[in-house]
């Protein structure tokens, strides 16, 4: 299976007093570098969406890939800008404050795309959807490009519900926690 990877570090990092959230350290490294570790294995091509300290992220040996806009219009931005900077067929995201995820996540979410014939599929565990956890065809870059660019909309659910469907991770694991604040990087 051929899949570009992209890690999203694109956030303005509100809850994080403005800080970028990648470059945080956690167990004495960056955020971004555990995640890099934990989904590398996974893809064949790797890219870092970022929207501010590109040089800092651009040490990591991987592409950097900015939003197309200036105005933080949220992560799908930032997906609709890597499926334009990748060659592969589909796109698999992740973001970077929640390095746990499982070690076959890609996989599974893959094998369920083409069990399924969708072209998007993300993560539910219990009844919680952690839609930055997905995999995206190529094919939805032109309905995306509109729902962003022309309908002006931004929910990341709201497009893939239109599109696929949820993949049930039954894991009580916490795999898709996020460190949203600086007390959760303790």
């Amino acid at each position: 299976m051929v899949i570009s990877g992209v890690i999203l570090a694109g956030g303005a990092g509100r809850r994080m007093a403005g800080k970028d959230k990648g470059l945080l350290l956690w167990r004495g490294k960056a955020l971004i570098d555990h995640t890099i570790e934990q989904f590398a294995p996974q893809v064949s091509e790797l890219v870092i969406n970022a929207n501010r300290n590109h040089s800092r992220y651009q040490q990591r040996g991987f592409s950097v890939v900015q939003d197309k806009l200036t105005e933080r219009l949220g992560p799908l931005a930032g997906i609709e800008a890597c499926l334009q900077a990748t060659l592969s067929p589909w796109l698999a995201v992740t973001p970077c404050d929640s390095p746990l995820f499982p070690n076959d996540l890609v996989k599974r979410l893959y094998q369920f795309v083409q069990e399924k014939q969708l072209p998007v599929a993300w993560v539910r565990q219990k009844d919680r959807d952690h839609p930055l956890f997905c995999v995206i065809n190529r094919a939805l870059q032109a309905p995306l490009q509109d729902f962003l660019y022309l309908q002006g909309r931004r929910k990341v659910l709201d497009f893939f519900n239109a599109h696929g469907m949820a993949l049930p991770f039954s894991e009580e694991l916490p795999h898709f926690a996020n460190f949203n604040d600086s007390t959760s990087l303790k």
